[in-house]
């Protein structure tokens, strides 16, 4: 279990290092918005609430990734517990940002 802990917390530093990039709007951007666009509308594209949205979205999943990590150090359920509703927040903020990056764009 300890190994699985060791690579739950590389994941998280990955997700925590993209998502620092994309809070400084560096690096290629994940989110579908970009990913489904096609050039034209890439060309147009206010990258800026994309890259925000994309950087708060892989913190939280990093600090989820932490969590499992240190689940599987300690076996205590309460980081689990914590796991699960950073699940539900990331979930929330994820639809309530697009709606609002929608909104905003119209």
């Amino acid at each position: 279990m300890i190994i699985v802990g060791i690579i739950m917390i590389l994941v998280a530093a990955i997700c925590l290092m993209i998502g620092i990039l994309h809070l400084m709007q560096k690096g290629p951007l994940i989110n579908n918005a970009w990913i489904y666009a096609n050039e034209e509308q890439r060309r147009t594209m206010d990258k800026k609430p994309h890259y925000r949205q994309s950087g708060i979205v892989f913190l939280m999943i990093g600090l989820q990734f932490i969590m499992i990590g240190l689940f599987c150090f300690t076996k205590s359920y309460l980081f689990m517990i914590a796991e699960g509703v950073i699940i539900g927040l990331v979930v929330v903020y994820a639809i309530v940002s697009s709606i609002i990056i929608d909104k905003n764009k119209r």
